[in-house]
Protein backbone atom coordinates (compact mmCIF):
# COMPACT_ATOMS: atom_id res chain seq x y z
CA UNK A 1 0.00 0.00 0.00
CA UNK A 2 1.08 3.53 -0.49
CA UNK A 3 -0.40 6.61 -0.91
CA UNK A 4 -2.55 7.55 -3.90
CA UNK A 5 -1.07 10.10 -6.27
CA UNK A 6 -3.94 12.20 -6.64
CA UNK A 7 -2.79 13.93 -3.05
CA UNK A 8 -5.73 12.49 -1.61
CA UNK A 9 -4.30 11.10 1.42
CA UNK A 10 -5.93 7.69 0.51
CA UNK A 11 -3.58 3.94 0.76
CA UNK A 12 -4.07 2.56 -2.99
CA UNK A 13 -2.74 -1.21 -3.71
CA UNK A 14 1.01 -1.16 -5.84
CA UNK A 15 1.06 -3.18 -9.18
CA UNK A 16 3.01 -5.93 -9.89
CA UNK A 17 5.01 -6.24 -13.06
CA UNK A 18 2.30 -7.06 -15.84
CA UNK A 19 -0.67 -5.79 -14.09
CA UNK A 20 -2.90 -3.33 -14.87
CA UNK A 21 -2.23 0.61 -13.60
CA UNK A 22 -3.89 3.55 -14.23
CA UNK A 23 -3.55 7.06 -11.97
CA UNK A 24 -5.16 5.49 -8.88
CA UNK A 25 -3.11 2.10 -9.16
CA UNK A 26 0.42 2.65 -9.49
CA UNK A 27 3.14 0.65 -10.46
CA UNK A 28 5.33 -0.42 -7.43
CA UNK A 29 8.64 2.03 -7.69
CA UNK A 30 10.30 -0.23 -5.39
CA UNK A 31 11.27 -2.79 -7.89
CA UNK A 32 11.69 -0.34 -10.88
CA UNK A 33 8.48 -0.37 -12.38
CA UNK A 34 6.49 2.23 -14.59
CA UNK A 35 2.89 2.54 -16.00
CA UNK A 36 3.31 2.04 -19.52
CA UNK A 37 0.76 3.52 -21.43
CA UNK A 38 1.57 3.01 -24.89
CA UNK A 39 -1.41 0.99 -26.18
CA UNK A 40 -3.72 3.40 -24.70
CA UNK A 41 -3.46 7.37 -26.28
CA UNK A 42 -5.53 8.52 -24.04
CA UNK A 43 -3.51 6.77 -21.06
CA UNK A 44 -6.18 5.91 -19.16
CA UNK A 45 -4.54 2.05 -18.85
CA UNK A 46 -1.61 0.76 -18.97
CA UNK A 47 0.90 -1.81 -18.25
CA UNK A 48 3.36 -2.08 -15.73
CA UNK A 49 6.30 -2.69 -17.22
CA UNK A 50 10.42 -2.08 -16.04
CA UNK A 51 11.78 0.93 -16.20
CA UNK A 52 14.08 1.08 -19.55
CA UNK A 53 17.61 2.52 -18.03
CA UNK A 54 19.94 4.62 -20.11
CA UNK A 55 22.29 2.14 -21.14
CA UNK A 56 25.75 4.11 -20.00
CA UNK A 57 28.20 3.77 -22.57
CA UNK A 58 31.38 1.88 -22.81
CA UNK A 59 34.61 3.89 -21.93
CA UNK A 60 37.70 2.88 -23.38
CA UNK A 61 40.70 2.20 -20.74
CA UNK A 62 42.99 5.52 -20.59
CA UNK A 63 46.03 5.73 -23.07
CA UNK A 64 49.27 6.09 -21.21
CA UNK A 65 52.16 7.24 -22.39
CA UNK A 66 55.12 4.36 -23.21
CA UNK A 67 57.62 3.53 -20.99
CA UNK A 68 60.66 5.53 -21.07
CA UNK A 69 64.27 4.13 -21.56
CA UNK A 70 66.93 3.95 -18.84
CA UNK A 71 68.74 7.09 -19.04
CA UNK A 72 72.55 6.41 -19.84
CA UNK A 73 74.28 5.63 -16.35
CA UNK A 74 75.92 8.84 -14.58
CA UNK A 75 79.03 8.32 -14.17
CA UNK A 76 82.09 6.44 -16.48
CA UNK A 77 83.59 4.52 -14.25
CA UNK A 78 81.97 3.01 -10.77
CA UNK A 79 78.55 3.04 -9.86
CA UNK A 80 76.41 5.55 -10.41
CA UNK A 81 72.60 5.99 -11.46
CA UNK A 82 70.34 5.51 -14.31
CA UNK A 83 66.63 6.48 -14.25
CA UNK A 84 63.02 5.74 -16.15
CA UNK A 85 59.49 6.97 -16.33
CA UNK A 86 56.79 4.00 -15.78
CA UNK A 87 53.42 4.51 -15.91
CA UNK A 88 50.41 2.70 -13.99
CA UNK A 89 48.12 0.80 -16.20
CA UNK A 90 44.82 1.68 -14.55
CA UNK A 91 45.61 5.18 -13.38
CA UNK A 92 49.04 6.32 -15.89
CA UNK A 93 50.50 7.54 -12.97
CA UNK A 94 54.03 8.34 -13.89
CA UNK A 95 56.43 7.10 -11.79
CA UNK A 96 60.22 6.92 -11.45
CA UNK A 97 62.41 3.94 -11.19
CA UNK A 98 66.16 4.08 -10.60
CA UNK A 99 69.07 1.49 -10.46
CA UNK A 100 72.47 1.28 -9.88
CA UNK A 101 74.70 1.18 -12.88
CA UNK A 102 78.52 0.41 -13.69
CA UNK A 103 80.23 0.53 -17.08
CA UNK A 104 83.19 -0.14 -15.98
CA UNK A 105 85.08 -0.55 -12.37
CA UNK A 106 87.00 3.38 -11.65
CA UNK A 107 90.78 2.87 -11.32
CA UNK A 108 91.87 1.05 -8.11
CA UNK A 109 88.35 -0.54 -7.16
CA UNK A 110 88.29 -4.12 -7.39
CA UNK A 111 92.30 -4.59 -7.30
CA UNK A 112 92.23 -8.26 -7.73
CA UNK A 113 90.51 -8.92 -10.11
CA UNK A 114 91.50 -10.37 -13.32
CA UNK A 115 89.11 -9.70 -16.60
CA UNK A 116 88.45 -11.68 -19.67
CA UNK A 117 87.72 -10.03 -22.81
CA UNK A 118 84.77 -11.61 -24.40
CA UNK A 119 84.32 -9.87 -27.56
CA UNK A 120 87.11 -8.02 -29.61
CA UNK A 121 87.97 -6.40 -32.65
CA UNK A 122 90.60 -4.51 -34.17
CA UNK A 123 89.85 -1.12 -32.75
CA UNK A 124 88.09 -2.32 -29.44
CA UNK A 125 87.92 -4.52 -26.49
CA UNK A 126 83.89 -4.13 -26.24
CA UNK A 127 82.94 -6.59 -23.74
CA UNK A 128 84.84 -8.11 -20.20
CA UNK A 129 84.19 -9.28 -17.25
CA UNK A 130 85.37 -10.56 -14.01
CA UNK A 131 87.57 -13.84 -14.67
CA UNK A 132 86.49 -15.21 -10.96
CA UNK A 133 83.09 -14.16 -9.50
CA UNK A 134 83.56 -11.09 -6.55
CA UNK A 135 80.74 -9.27 -4.20
CA UNK A 136 79.90 -6.03 -5.78
CA UNK A 137 80.59 -2.91 -3.16
CA UNK A 138 78.31 -0.34 -3.01
CA UNK A 139 78.29 2.70 -0.17
CA UNK A 140 79.79 0.19 2.77
CA UNK A 141 77.37 -2.92 1.54
CA UNK A 142 78.67 -5.41 -0.59
CA UNK A 143 75.80 -8.21 -2.27
CA UNK A 144 74.90 -11.47 -0.59
CA UNK A 145 76.69 -13.53 -3.11
CA UNK A 146 79.34 -13.18 -5.23
CA UNK A 147 78.75 -11.80 -8.84
CA UNK A 148 80.23 -12.41 -12.44
CA UNK A 149 79.08 -9.26 -14.15
CA UNK A 150 80.19 -7.72 -17.68
CA UNK A 151 81.94 -4.76 -18.51
CA UNK A 152 82.23 -2.31 -21.43
CA UNK A 153 86.43 -2.03 -22.16
CA UNK A 154 87.74 0.60 -24.31
CA UNK A 155 87.93 1.53 -27.99
CA UNK A 156 91.81 1.83 -29.03
CA UNK A 157 90.16 4.28 -31.80
CA UNK A 158 88.77 6.98 -29.54
CA UNK A 159 85.59 6.43 -29.66
CA UNK A 160 83.10 5.94 -26.64
CA UNK A 161 82.51 2.27 -25.40
CA UNK A 162 78.95 2.06 -24.15
CA UNK A 163 76.32 -0.19 -23.69
CA UNK A 164 74.32 -0.66 -26.33
CA UNK A 165 71.99 -3.69 -24.10
CA UNK A 166 71.20 -4.02 -20.71
CA UNK A 167 68.70 -6.13 -18.25
CA UNK A 168 67.93 -5.19 -13.97
CA UNK A 169 68.22 -6.83 -11.71
CA UNK A 170 67.40 -6.97 -7.83
CA UNK A 171 70.44 -7.54 -5.99
CA UNK A 172 70.69 -7.77 -2.23
CA UNK A 173 73.25 -6.42 -0.44
CA UNK A 174 74.32 -6.99 3.33
CA UNK A 175 74.90 -3.47 4.87
CA UNK A 176 76.87 -3.93 8.32
CA UNK A 177 76.52 -0.30 9.16
CA UNK A 178 72.67 -0.09 8.48
CA UNK A 179 71.83 -3.37 10.15
CA UNK A 180 69.87 -4.72 7.70
CA UNK A 181 70.02 -5.89 4.14
CA UNK A 182 68.84 -3.51 1.16
CA UNK A 183 67.90 -4.77 -2.22
CA UNK A 184 68.64 -2.23 -5.38
CA UNK A 185 67.80 -2.86 -8.80
CA UNK A 186 70.92 -3.27 -10.84
CA UNK A 187 71.77 -2.64 -14.26
CA UNK A 188 73.56 -6.04 -15.91
CA UNK A 189 75.58 -5.14 -19.04
CA UNK A 190 74.49 -7.55 -22.34
CA UNK A 191 76.45 -6.15 -25.23
CA UNK A 192 78.80 -2.98 -26.07
CA UNK A 193 79.35 -0.64 -29.19
CA UNK A 194 82.05 1.78 -29.83
CA UNK A 195 80.07 5.28 -30.31
CA UNK A 196 81.09 8.83 -31.22
CA UNK A 197 83.75 10.32 -32.92
CA UNK A 198 87.75 9.37 -33.17
CA UNK A 199 90.34 11.56 -32.38
CA UNK A 200 93.29 11.67 -30.17
CA UNK A 201 92.24 13.94 -27.56
CA UNK A 202 88.94 11.81 -27.24
CA UNK A 203 91.27 8.71 -27.23
CA UNK A 204 93.61 9.96 -24.29
CA UNK A 205 90.39 10.88 -22.26
CA UNK A 206 88.74 7.33 -22.91
CA UNK A 207 92.28 5.65 -22.25
CA UNK A 208 92.11 7.47 -18.72
CA UNK A 209 89.02 6.67 -17.75
CA UNK A 210 89.02 3.51 -18.71
CA UNK A 211 92.27 2.75 -16.63
CA UNK A 212 90.70 1.16 -13.92
CA UNK A 213 90.62 -2.04 -16.03
CA UNK A 214 93.39 -1.73 -18.22
CA UNK A 215 95.65 -3.71 -16.35
CA UNK A 216 93.31 -6.39 -16.75
CA UNK A 217 92.33 -5.85 -20.13
CA UNK A 218 96.22 -6.20 -21.08
CA UNK A 219 96.10 -9.85 -19.41
CA UNK A 220 93.58 -11.03 -21.22
CA UNK A 221 94.58 -9.70 -24.59
CA UNK A 222 97.97 -11.47 -24.11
Amino acid sequence: MVLDPCGCGCRVCIQELGAECDGLRPCDPTKNLTCDYQGDPDRQRGLCKETEEDPVPPTDPPMCKTNTDWTPCSRSCGFGNSVRITYEKESCTPKVERRLCMIRPCKGQYASANYTVLKSSSVCNRVTRWSQPLHLHYRGCVTDYPQLPRFCGHCSDGRLCYPSMSETRHLSFQCPHRGRDITHNVMLVVRCQCGGKRGKKRNGNRRRANSGMQSGEETAGQ
